[in-house]
Parts: C-alpha cells; sequence; structure tokens
C-alpha cells in the first residue's frame, strides 16, 4: 500500500493515455516532418506489435510497454500519412489540383447543404456537400465540401436569398467560381488553405447573386439535428431581439460559435487582455452550462445517473451544433469523463482525461496537431492538470494539517507558503468544535489571518480569489509561447483579468439565457436579466481600460520563424520538470497503518526479514532546492528568448521586401544600418460601409481579417523587429493606407510620412488620428526634397505642392514617389501615379532612372507609359497586385509593354514577396514562392 501511495502521479500505470497520445502525436510529427515509407512504417507497426505480445507472455512488463508505444508511434504516423494522401479522385481538391476545375471559370456545382446558411452581416455561408459537378458542359461526379459566401447588399438580394428558403438537408445547384483559400505569400502570413484543410473543407467560392442558386430538392421533414439547428438560429434572432448590436454579437459568439457579429472594439479588447478565449466555445462555456444542467454539483459524487445522462445528451448536442471545433471537442469530452467518473465510485484522473481526449482527437483527425485553437487548449488545460491543481492540493495539505497517526511531522516548507495555505485552507472554527470533543487536547498555532478570515465568514471568498488567479497563472504561463507565436501578443495582466473575464462570462451567458427563455412568461425579469447582461458585458469589454497605458501590462512580441520555432518546443521542457518537482514535492509526510513483511538478500547471501513501514517516499526541500532552481533559471532563458527574439545584425546591404498582400501596395525597406521604413501597408476597399470587401477572395473564417494585422505586422515580426523608424502612406486610398494603421497600433513607430495632406479624406483623417493617438511624429515630403538614411540618398520626385486656392488631394497622381540611392544602384517607389503624373515628370527632366521599379499602379492600363518605361529603363519591375485582380491588374497590354523590353517581371501575387538586397554596386533578387 505504501508503495502505491508514493507512486508518481506520472507513471504509466496511472495516467496510460499520457504516454499513448504522446506516442501517437510524434508519430504524427515524424510523417509531418519526415515522410516516412509507407512500408517501413507498417513493418514498424507489426514487428512493435508482435514485440510487445512476446514481452506480455514472457512478464517483461517494461520492454512491452516500449514495444507498444513504438507501435503507437508507427500508427500515428500512417494515420497522418492516410489524412495527407487519400484523397478521392471525385474530390473537390483533387479536381481543382489536375486543373478539371479552373479558379477563372464558373462551375454548375450540385450537393446538399451540410447545415442551415450561417448569417454574417449582409451575407451568408453555405457549407455544400458535392454530388455531382458540370464544367465546360460535362457532368461529372463529385465529392468534398465547399464553403460558399454569398453577399447580400440591399433588400432585393435578401428578398430573393430569403425566397429560396434554404435549410440544412437542402439540395441546391449553384453557379460559382470555386478555388483554393488566399495565400499571402510572406513569412509569417497566415495560410488558410490549412485553415480549410482542418475545418473539412475542400475549396471554397463567392456567389454573386441569389440568382444563381437553384433549390433541386426540399430538406428532409423530420430530422433531430434539423431541430437543433433551428433552435441555435432562434437563439440568435432571440439575441437580436432583446440586446444591442455590440452585446448580441458577443453574445452569439460565446453561446451559438458565431464571431461574424463581433464588435471589432470589443475584440481588441479583450486581445489585449489576453481574454479573448471568453469569446470562443471552449472549456469555460462547456463546463458553465454542465455546472447550469448539473445544478452546480459538477464534481460531486453523489449524482442522479438520469440528470448526468441527460447533461451529457445536451452538452453533445450543443457540441455537435457549434461545429464541433477543436476546444468544444476537448471540453465535452474531458466533462463526459468527468462526470461519470464519479458515477462509477472513481475519480477520473485529470492528465489521464485530457490525454484521452487528446487521443481520440488526434485519432480521428491527425491534421488537427497543426491547428493553433486545438493547441491553445490543451496547453491552457495541460497547466491547470500539472500545475495549477497540483499547487491547490498542496497548499489544501499543509493548510489543514494537524498532528495525527497518518501525518505526525508538521509540514516541511517555507514559512511563508505555511502561511498562506494555512490563510486559505484552515478552519479554526471546526478545529475548536473537535478539541471539544477529543479525549486529548491541544493548541496549534496557525496563520492569524485564518482565524481573521473565518470570523468575517470571508475565508471561501479570499480562497476562491487565491485559487482563481494561481489557475489563471497556471494558463497564462503554458500558453505563452503559443500567444507569442500566433498572436503576437504577452499579457501578464491576463493573469488577473482572465479570473475576472470568467466570472462575467458567466453571469453573461446565464443572464442572457435566462432573459431570452423568460422573456414570453414575465417581461419585467427579462428586462432585469438584461440589465444584469449589459452591465456584464460592459465590464468585461472595458477591463482592460485601468491598465491599457502601462507598458508592461500588455505588449506586443515578434516571433520566431522556420526551424527557430524549436524554441516554443523548447519552453516546454523546464514547465514539464516544474510539473514533476510539483508531483515529487511531499510537504506533508504521510504515514500509512500497514505494516509490511519484507526480504533483502544480504552479502553473504543470506535473507534478512524486516518490518517495513508505509511512510511515503519524497524528496526533502534540500533535495529540491538544486533541480528548483535548474527549472527555473531554465524558464528564465526560454521565457526571455520567447517574448525577445533577436533582430537580424545589418549586413551593410539595402534591402526592399515588396511585399504580397493582394490587391494593394507595401514595401518595407531595410536600410543598411538597420533602420527601417514602410511604405504603404496594404489594406482592403470597400465600395460601401454595409457590404463585404468586393472580392473573389471569400473569407473562409470567422474571425475578423484584417491585412495590416495578419500579413504586413506579421512579416516585421517575423524578422524580430518591434519598432519600425518611419510609415510613408503614399496616398489616401485604402489598398495602401489602411494596413498602416495596424502597424501603428502593433510598433514603436519613429515617425509617420504622408505627401498631401486630404483633411477632406476619410482615410486620411483616420490614418492622422490614430498617428496623433500614439503620439507619433506626423510629417510631409514634396518634390525636391532630398535625405539620407543610413548611407542612403533618397529623393522625394513626387508630388508637387497644390496650387493655392484649389483643394488639397490624395489621389493616385497625389502619390509619393520615392527614388533610393545606394552606390550606383536606384530603385524608384512610384506608388499609384497615372498617366498624367508619368507625364509631369518625364517631362520635367528629374533623373527617373532606377534599376528596380515598383511598377505604378499595380499595372494599371492608364500607367506605365511608353515614356515613362523608357526614362525609367529598369531591368527589374516589380508589380504589387493580387494573384486575380477584380480591377483586372495587370493589364495585358502593360505587362507586353514591360516584357518587350527584357525587363525581368516579377508580381507579387504569383511569385508571393520578391526580396530585392544591394551593396551599392549589384543587387540580387529573390521570390518567396520558386
Amino acid at each position: 500500500m505504501s508503495q502505491d501511495r508514493s507512486r508518481s502521479t506520472f507513471s504509466p500505470t496511472r495516467q496510460p493515455f499520457l504516454y499513448l497520445a504522446a506516442s501517437l502525436l510524434s508519430g504524427i510529427l515524424l510523417d509531418r516532418w519526415v515522410e516516412p515509407s509507407r512500408l517501413i512504417v507498417t513493418g514498424l507497426v507489426a514487428i512493435s506489435v508482435a514485440a510487445s505480445i512476446k514481452f506480455i507472455l514472457s512478464k517483461q512488463a517494461t520492454a512491452a510497454t516500449v514495444a507498444l508505444l513504438i507501435s503507437f508511434v508507427a500508427a500515428g504516423s500512417l494515420l497522418s500519412r492516410a489524412d495527407r494522401t487519400n484523397k478521392l479522385a471525385s474530390g473537390l481538391e483533387r479536381l481543382y489540383e489536375s486543373q478539371v476545375i479552373s479558379a477563372d471559370d464558373p462551375v454548375e456545382l450540385a450537393g446538399v447543404l451540410a447545415a442551415p446558411p450561417e448569417p454574417a452581416p449582409h451575407s451568408y455561408y453555405l457549407d455544400l456537400d458535392a454530388e455531382s459537378i458540370r464544367v465546360r458542359d460535362e457532368l461529372l461526379p463529385a465529392t468534398g465540401r465547399a464553403r460558399l459566401m454569398i453577399s447580400l447588399p440591399d433588400e432585393n438580394a435578401q428578398t430573393e436569398f430569403d425566397a429560396l428558403a434554404l435549410d440544412y438537408g437542402g439540395r441546391v445547384r449553384v453557379l460559382v467560381r470555386l478555388e483554393r483559400a488566399r495565400s499571402y505569400a510572406n513569412p509569417g502570413s497566415p495560410d488558410f488553405n490549412d485553415f480549410l484543410e482542418r475545418h473539412g473543407y475542400d475549396l471554397k467560392g463567392v456567389i454573386k447573386s441569389p440568382l444563381l442558386i437553384e433549390r433541386l430538392g426540399d430538406p428532409p421533414r423530420v430530422s433531430a439535428l434539423a431541430a437543433l439547428y433551428h433552435i441555435r438560429l432562434r437563439l440568435m434572432s432571440a439575441l437580436d431581439s432583446r440586446f444591442n448590436a455590440k452585446v448580441a454579437g458577443t453574445l452569439k459568439a460565446m453561446l451559438a460559435g458565431n464571431r461574424y457579429f463581433l464588435d471589432s472594439k470589443t475584440v481588441e479588447s479583450l486581445r489585449k487582455g489576453s481574454t479573448f478565449h471568453v469569446l470562443v466555445i471552449a472549456g469555460l462555456h462547456i463546463g458553465i452550462i454542465a455546472w447550469a444542467l448539473l445544478g452546480g454539483r459538477v464534481g460531486h459524487r453523489r449524482r442522479n445517473a438520469r440528470r448526468v445522462i441527460l447533461c451529457l445528451l445536451v452538452l453533445w448536442s450543443y457540441a455537435v451544433v457549434v461545429g464541433l471545433a477543436p476546444p468544444v471537442m476537448r471540453a465535452t469530452a474531458m466533462i463526459t469523463v468527468g462526470v461519470i467518473g464519479p458515477l462509477l465510485f472513481r475519480r477520473s484522473a485529470s492528465i489521464n482525461t485530457l490525454a484521452l481526449a487528446a487521443f481520440v482527437m488526434l485519432a480521428l483527425k491527425p491534421a488537427l496537431v497543426a491547428d493553433p485553437g486545438f493547441q491553445l487548449s490543451l496547453a491552457a488545460v495541460g497547466g491547470i492538470v500539472v500545475l495549477a491543481l497540483p499547487v491547490a492540493h498542496k497548499l489544501q495539505a499543509i493548510g489543514q494539517w494537524r498532528p495525527g497517526s497518518h501525518t505526525p511531522h508538521p509540514p516541511s516548507c517555507s514559512r511563508a507558503v505555511r502561511y498562506l495555505a494555512e490563510t486559505l485552507f484552515w478552519n479554526e472554527r471546526a478545529f475548536n468544535d473537535e478539541m471539544k470533543r477529543a479525549p486529548i487536547r491541544y493548541r496549534l498555532r496557525k496563520a492569524s489571518a485564518a482565524r481573521v478570515l473565518g470570523r468575517l465568514r470571508v475565508q471561501f471568498l479570499v480562497r476562491g480569489a487565491v485559487l482563481l488567479m494561481i489557475t489563471s497563472a497556471a494558463i497564462q504561463l503554458s500558453t505563452l509561447p503559443l500567444m507569442a507565436l500566433y498572436f503576437n501578443r504577452v499579457a501578464p495582466i491576463g493573469v488577473l483579468l482572465n479570473v475576472v473575464a470568467g466570472l462575467l462570462t458567466g453571469v453573461l451567458m446565464l443572464s442572457a439565457v435566462g432573459a431570452v427563455s423568460i422573456g414570453a412568461l414575465s417581461g419585467v425579469i427579462a428586462g432585469l436579466l438584461c440589465k444584469v447582461a449589459n452591465a456584464a458585458h460592459y465590464l468585461l469589454a472595458n477591463a482592460i481600460a485601468p491598465f491599457a497605458d502601462i507598458p508592461v501590462a500588455t505588449f506586443r512580441v515578434a516571433h520566431f520563424e522556420g526551424w527557430h520555432t524549436i524554441i516554443y518546443v523548447l519552453y516546454f521542457v523546464p514547465l514539464a520538470m516544474l510539473s514533476v518537482l510539483l508531483d515529487r514535492w511531499h510537504p506533508v509526510d504521510m504515514v500509512h497503518p500497514f505494516v509490511g513483511v519484507t526480504q533483502e538478500r544480504t552479502q553473504t547471501g543470506a535473507l534478512i526479514a524486516h518490518h517495513q513501514a508505509g511512510l511515503s517516499v519524497a524528496l526533502s526541500p534540500r533535495r529540491l532546492f538544486a533541480p528548483s532552481l535548474l527549472c527555473a533559471l531554465g524558464l528564465a532563458a526560454v521565457l526571455v528568448a520567447v517574448i525577445n527574439p533577436p533582430v537580424k545584425q545589418p549586413n551593410g546591404k539595402l534591402t526592399v521586401y515588396f511585399l504580397d498582400v493582394g490587391q494593394g501596395d507595401s514595401a518595407l525597406i531595410v536600410f543598411p544600418r538597420g533602420k527601417t521604413m514602410l511604405v504603404d501597408g496594404g489594406g482592403e476597399i470597400r465600395f460601401d460601409n454595409k457590404q463585404q470587401p468586393e472580392s473573389d477572395e471569400a473569407p473562409v473564417t470567422d474571425q475578423a481579417f484584417s491585412i495590416g494585422e495578419a500579413v504586413v505586422s506579421r512579416f516585421i515580426w517575423s524578422l524580430g523587429r518591434t519598432r519600425v523608424d518611419y510609415v510613408l502612406a503614399t496616398h489616401a486610398h485604402a489598398d495602401h493606407m489602411g494596413g498602416l494603421l495596424d502597424v501603428v497600433h502593433n510598433f514603436n513607430v519613429g515617425q509617420a510620412v504622408i505627401g498631401n495632406a486630404a483633411w477632406s479624406d476619410e482615410e486620411f483623417k483616420q490614418f492622422c488620428g490614430t498617428v496623433k493617438n500614439h503620439r507619433v511624429l506626423l510629417s510631409t515630403v514634396k518634390t525636391g526634397e532630398h535625405f539620407e538614411i543610413d548611407g542612403v540618398g533618397i529623393d522625394v520626385l513626387w508630388p508637387p505642392p497644390t496650387a493655392e486656392g484649389l483643394p488639397v488631394t490624395s489621389g493616385n497622381d497625389d502619390s509619393v514617389v520615392l527614388r533610393l540611392v545606394y552606390g550606383s544602384i536606384a530603385i524608384l517607389l512610384a506608388g499609384d501615379i497615372e498617366r498624367n503624373a508619368e507625364d509631369s515628370l518625364v517631362a520635367s527632366g528629374v533623373n527617373l532612372q532606377a534599376h528596380v521599379l515598383k511598377v505604378p499602379h499595380h499595372g494599371s492600363k492608364t500607367s506605365s507609359s511608353d515614356a515613362f518605361v523608357n526614362a525609367v529603363n529598369p531591368k527589374l519591375a516589380v508589380i504589387s497586385v493580387g494573384e486575380r485582380s477584380r480591377f483586372g491588374h495587370p493589364h495585358a497590354s502593360v505587362v507586353n509593354r514591360y516584357l518587350a523590353r527584357c525587363i525581368e517581371l516579377l508580381q507579387t501575387g504569383r511569385n508571393g514577396m520578391v526580396t530585392v538586397e544591394s551593396d551599392g554596386s549589384t543587387f540580387d533578387i529573390r521570390t518567396y514562392r520558386k
């Protein structure tokens, strides 16, 4: 019995799925990184399984365990390979890869709706399970799922769409262009094709009009899943009727998993405080629902089996309806094991439960290993079960200690830890009552704070607050590298705000559901609940406000790229060491009444029998000091490395990165001694405030997407940089200036530079307002100005001063044009100037000659005149344009104009980011796509 008590929590016999899940994960990663031969891996499975059977029969437990784990590594590799390569010939993705489907040609796609149309602002999303496809008058069988978006910019379009009465299970035929998701080809940019793959989509597309949708058949009349979907839609409709748009958008995300209606300011506030996770249905939300269904007794042993079954039916139905996202599946699976365990008279082990959930999810979908939501969810819960819960249990044992036959020795810990533990857990009143009845009476000197809190009846509140802080700190610590990698944010204030956010989320969810449920019975009570929900939402959205101006409360960080990302894996090594040390630390020695007789063979060969008391094996504080110090130093080292990646040292060369920002412009200049200038920041053109961007690029996620944040900022962070010395807006168009707003928000910007100050332009006023709010110096440049940065001469060739009496504009022909000269190499950045400005520049006689030209206005037919191209006479011309421009850029005549002069022509949409690097006498060219 003593041996069983002293066994490590991490023993394979106690946590078998921890090792099985780790082995499966290793195999999946092995396949993704190395791609071993199927024959070799299959042979390894057969050999390892045979070996494990042999070792079991020969009672060699350790060898059998090792062989079994190797077989799971091989099995993980095979599952991953099958997930990657097993694609049907009729699959939409395979048809696209074989060029049967082209992004340039519309197709007729027929299939079944996998869910009702998902509402979004002035649009809907349709998930269509394909049955057939007509391509160029040829009807082909098809399989797979397409993610389709339809914009409804006006009431007529909405009426036409409503008349279709589309629903789950209905068969439809649509005329649509299908394509892969947009991937911005720069370091650090998101790959939305991975998102499609992980969420089960083959292709995506945009339906231009409801008139291009034809109903082929009605959905099934009776369907349990259809009923659940309708309940979800009615819930969202009820939220819209009860709450304002901002609160309703948050509640739709929390309760229905629809994040399309989120208020941008609320999202930004929650991200700053590292509390955005409250908008993602995960463990917190599932736990609140389970708590409500079980009457607030989630972890209680005595529970009605019918109530548990009803709770699980509701939870799994809810999980299916909101999309079975990785955090939802993990949370639901863990709560399922957690509530069933007590019914079987067993406590479900937290680590084993988490590992079991991960094992099942990875076995079913190996691609989840690369899903940020899956990783963050597992890391957060892992931090709770291996750090927060052990600390809480140790503090409880210390705080409740009293001498007895099982615990004769006082706790072995520091005075501070002992005082804290006693303050939280010592019950003076219960101890005094026990002493009145005890045959032997004694006194214990405990923390005075425990007595005071006990008299005031607030000890349970203090204990709950401290334990919540410990849990929040464990979550922040365990998710920090992933937050830095995927979101470039570290928020120490999140330790406090997550406690507040969790409580407010519970109040917000329960009061909103109560208001919707009771609304038909009592308008007064529903109104009061709505006020509670509104107050909770206000506090949640503004929790970061008191700390917003504190630099260390929340800040942006750079991230590693390529093989350097191994640092994020190494970060978890000292955390694992810390969890092991916590497991080995037994501050209260446990002596068990069992006394066993064991036999030892002495050196002379004689057998000696002796009695062994059941004293738990524990490491003393002195023996724990050295490994604890090593763990602390290791954690500090990797923490510093994660939040402060090294910046590449200047190499004395001028480097210009022409970024792939789709339809737009953005170029980062890194000067020879390390200073930086960002010329434009890309952005999305919107033709009115209601509709989605006019683009064939349908969003595939329900997250707010910004070019400036996800593409431009991520690229600069990938260089290890958190400062930009200069940001220059060539002119006030959204596809140039829009992304600069995020850059000013995210980076320490030294100076902002503009050309014409067009205060009548909304884009310009928004940019200048953002610059002012961040206390960044704003300056203007005009024709004829010259300045130098790190030995690079910069000539401002355009725009000229606005004539007196004329309105100041900042359109295409008002773009700032820069000529960079480094040694004998010149680079011309021409903004969006068109023929009028080009002709004026040529007529002025200014030196336009350059080795590298950023082609004006994305290769529009209204620019790149013969005279201008002849005057520049570049060796390389770079067109900043999307892979497929809705404006028809670049125009064929412009492309031919450059090619006819034997000028090398590159396009960011096709070639990816173009890098030009010069030592002053020569220049090198690299493209992101080889």
